[in-house]
């Protein structure tokens, strides 16, 4: 049996109104607010400022879907964590969180479906 907070990230959302929060998306993927800012478009002293702003919950809700598949594939988000950050042979030495700086987390989340797999990512 599932719980249901599956499908949620639960220390990336606000425990007062349980929107996702900027500063605890960060933290969950051990980012700053700056690298934040960068993976979605925004500035890092609106994302300090209304970190729960309705206009972040779309690009933040992609970001708890990458971190709820990291969690999936690595059956804890802290492993996924070092997944992301760490340089991959596979990529030629770059580190996944690349894809996410340059705001393509579609490739992150191919690389984590091949993880799926088998295939080594």
């Amino acid at each position: 049996m599932t719980a249901l907070s599956d499908h949620l990230l639960i220390d990336a959302r606000s425990p007062v109104n349980g929107k996702l929060d900027a500063r605890r998306v960060a933290s969950a993927f051990g980012m700053t607010l700056r690298e934040l800012a960068q993976v979605t478009g925004r500035d890092p002293s609106g994302l300090s400022k209304h970190p729960t702003s309705d206009t972040l919950q779309g690009p933040l809700h992609e970001l708890e879907t990458v971190g709820l598949h990291l969690r999936d594939v690595f059956g804890d988000l802290s492993v996924g964590r070092m997944w992301l950050r760490a340089p991959n042979p596979v990529l030629g030495g770059r580190a996944p969180i690349s894809y996410l700086l340059e705001r393509r987390p579609v490739a992150v989340r191919r690389l984590l479906t091949l993880a799926e797999t088998g295939m080594p990512t």
